[in-house]
């Protein structure tokens, strides 16, 4: 068994498609990533990070919730998801290195949000170099339904 975090999800699928190339007998598990009360995924790197540069920090993980909000009101255009993302970072006056959609399969960037998409977001916080993803999940037709009929 090898465990890895989803924070590292680039480096996960680089394990599972080695343990599948090879045909290694390693089952590869990807946990949740654990997180502080701010949203911030737990890091060795974070005790780097003064009082304000973690306040920054927590805006990797609002970026990503934003985006799941703007998928979830109907928006397939990735351009449009990722302009509400970048917003949230440069609010906290981060600027990131890169925030991407991609499909969870393959890395790719996606060119239309019509299934499940994982967002990527790398930035440095002062020092120190900080990653985050999430999986968005693209609400079926009946929950956008039962949505826009004002239940929730």
């Amino acid at each position: 068994m090898a465990f890895f975090g989803q924070k590292d999800a680039q480096q996960a699928l680089v394990i599972r498609r080695l343990v599948s190339d090879l045909n290694l007998p390693v089952r590869v598990r990807v946990l949740p990533t654990v997180r502080e009360a701010d949203g911030l995924a737990m890091s060795s790197r974070n005790v780097r990070l003064t009082a304000g540069e973690r306040l920054q920090a927590a805006s990797l993980h609002r970026s990503l919730e934003r985006a799941q909000a703007v998928i979830g009101t109907g928006q397939r255009d990735p351009a449009a998801v990722r302009s509400a993302a970048l917003a949230e970072l440069d609010a906290a006056g981060v600027a990131p290195e890169y925030l991407e959609l991609v499909a969870p399969d393959t890395f790719e960037t996606v060119q239309h949000v019509d299934r499940d998409v994982l967002a990527l977001v790398a930035a440095r916080v002062g020092g120190t170099r900080l990653i985050d993803n999430q999986l968005l999940r693209v609400p079926t037709d009946a929950e956008q339904a039962h949505t826009h009929n004002g239940r929730h």
